[in-house]
């Protein structure tokens, strides 16, 4: 991908002329990508060599420092960019080297891991041994989440080598660490994909989808980049930024935020059950003390940012403007404010039961009869007032077992951050922003290099649809089923498709090119988690 890059006219910097013993200069610049990789086969090869995962360091912590890494590489890229620093550019560029390894080691050593459990399950049972390569993990959306953010780190290292590129970190490493904060909540509890999924395409298919989704994040960071390059107003980014926080807040909690009948109110489902690990997330809502209202009070904040932004833009109103920066800011400490309130309220919270509304028995009495085998109609022949009985009851019984976790509603949390990082990012951009725009490189290298990882997704989104069409075919015996994944993934292709149509026939680049980039990829956002989440089909495994 790093050739793909390359553009004499445009991009071309200095190269380097030396040599490192006998490692060729072309090569020099790519030496923190050999490292990151080379290292991690090592890393892994010793834990092959360990014997077992009880004695070496688990993937959770190799993830947990790969997002470590990940955000101090972000804070030094950005930094630079402020105040630009030799030391600043080769501890951001190091740091996400060490970012990079961290994460792809996190993701073999889960591989090896996975294979000596199984390993040890055949040993016992007297079977064949399995297959090594059948436990490569791609098995739920946490495995998913690693590659993901491992293709964002791997592109970004590869681009990044290039001094008039190092910009690319300071926003394309905070949304891979986004990525492992949500695998974090999800869990990385190792599970077996039902035979039916088993075959060697899977590893090639989801492989090419996680490294073409890393790309894809990284012609984003160029897109939003480029919008800032090209002069467009950090309020007008930030009413667009309202907006996204706004559209998580008012669908968190099933819409009950802004709710007239439930204003206010934020609910995490309940899991029951010994662990999060072992137990079952429950369709029941408890009702987090003060989340509501700050969730609340930080939507009013971004209405009034929104609309004392437009009046700025739309009459030149330098009281506006103040205002509404102002009232950005308060945002962002009422967005801060709710998160951390919701994950001391899961921490701490031990009534779990006081705090559910019994406005949900109708409906939990109706999940627990499906649970029972009753068909539809049944259920509906109970009745409203025993379904409430039913679910009183169970809750009476066994509202002991009950208790929450981070696990239980990890892309909402997920959703809360990243809203809490756009609106952050609006912020820092907003603060000397003529020496931010001066310290990046001209807009048509910043367009040039959207362009080329812009066409870079396109054809790893063909590869993923070809592939994905032949593991469809081997599992279900159709290669195309309008499956809810299925049909995301090839909205996104064709929004690519027609990001480059229009460049090279229509001559759009530019502002045009970055909104085409920036849609496009907010397509691959819901893919990758709405799908997985909130439409039923042959997906929802993940």
């Amino acid at each position: 991908m790093s050739q793909a890059i390359k553009h004499p006219a445009v991009v071309s910097a200095p190269r380097i002329e030396s040599r490192i013993g006998f490692i060729p200069s072309s090569l020099i610049s790519f030496l923190p990508t050999i490292i990151a990789v080379g290292g991690a086969a090592l890393l892994t090869f010793l834990r092959v060599r360990a014997g077992g995962e009880q004695h070496f360091v688990s993937d959770g912590a190799l993830m947990m420092l790969a997002l470590a890494c990940y955000l101090t590489a972000a804070v030094f890229h950005l930094t630079d960019l402020y105040a630009p620093s030799r030391l600043f550019q080769r501890l951001g560029l190091w740091a996400a080297t060490g970012g990079v390894f961290f994460n792809l080691a996190s993701w073999l050593v889960r591989w090896v891991t996975a294979y000596e459990r199984e390993l040890a399950v055949f040993t016992r049972q007297g079977g064949q041994t399995p297959w090594f390569f059948r436990y490569i993990p791609f098995a739920n959306l946490y495995d998913l989440s690693l590659a993901f953010a491992f293709g964002a780190g791997l592109a970004t290292l590869l681009i990044a080598h290039r001094k008039s590129f190092r910009f690319l970190g300071a926003l394309s490493l905070p949304l891979a660490a986004i990525i492992l904060i949500l695998a974090r909540f999800i869990g990385g509890e190792i599970v077996n994909l039902p035979p039916v999924l088993d075959s060697y395409w899977r590893p090639i298919h989801v492989g090419t989808a996680s490294l073409s989704y890393g790309v894809a994040l990284v012609c984003f960071a160029a897109a939003v980049v480029y919008l800032l390059k090209d002069g467009v107003k950090t309020e007008a980014m930030a009413i667009w930024s309202s907006l996204f926080a706004l559209a998580v807040i008012a669908s968190v909690s099933r819409f009950s935020v802004f709710s007239p009948a439930t204003f206010g109110t934020y609910g995490a489902s309940a899991f029951i059950g010994t662990d999060a690990a072992r137990g079952m997330s429950l369709p029941l809502r408890v009702d987090l003390p003060y989340v509501g209202w700050l969730l609340a009070a930080s939507g009013a904040l971004l209405v009034g940012t929104v609309i004392l932004f437009g009046r700025y833009l739309a009459r030149e109103s330098e009281p506006a403007r103040a205002w509404g920066h102002r009232l950005l800011k308060l945002s962002l400490v009422a967005q801060g404010a709710a998160i951390a309130t919701l994950v001391w309220q899961v921490k701490t919270l031990t009534s779990v039961v006081e705090h559910i509304d019994p406005r949900q028995y109708a409906k939990f009495g109706q999940y627990l009869a499906e649970q029972q085998g009753l068909a539809p109609q049944q259920v509906a022949a109970l009745g409203q007032a025993r379904l409430e009985s039913a679910a009183a009851q169970f809750i009476q019984t066994r509202g002991g077992e009950l208790f929450l976790s981070l696990k239980s509603n990890p892309v909402e949390l997920s959703a809360l951050i990243a809203a809490f990082t756009a609106t952050l990012f609006v912020i820092i951009f907003s603060f000397k922003t003529e020496r931010l725009r001066a310290a990046l490189p001209d807009k048509e290298k910043i367009d040039s290099l959207m362009y080329k990882t812009g066409g870079v997704t396109f054809a790893g989104l063909a590869l993923l649809l070809m592939t994905g069409a032949i593991w469809a075919n081997e599992s279900w015996g159709r290669y195309w089923g309008w499956d809810s994944k299925e049909t995301g993934a090839f909205v996104a292709w064709l929004t690519y498709g027609g990001f480059l149509h229009v460049r090279i026939s229509r001559g759009w680049t530019g502002r045009a090119s970055a909104y085409f980039a920036i849609v496009a990829f907010l397509l691959i956002v819901f893919t990758y988690l709405g799908v997985s989440y909130l439409l039923p089909g042959l997906h929802s495994y993940a």
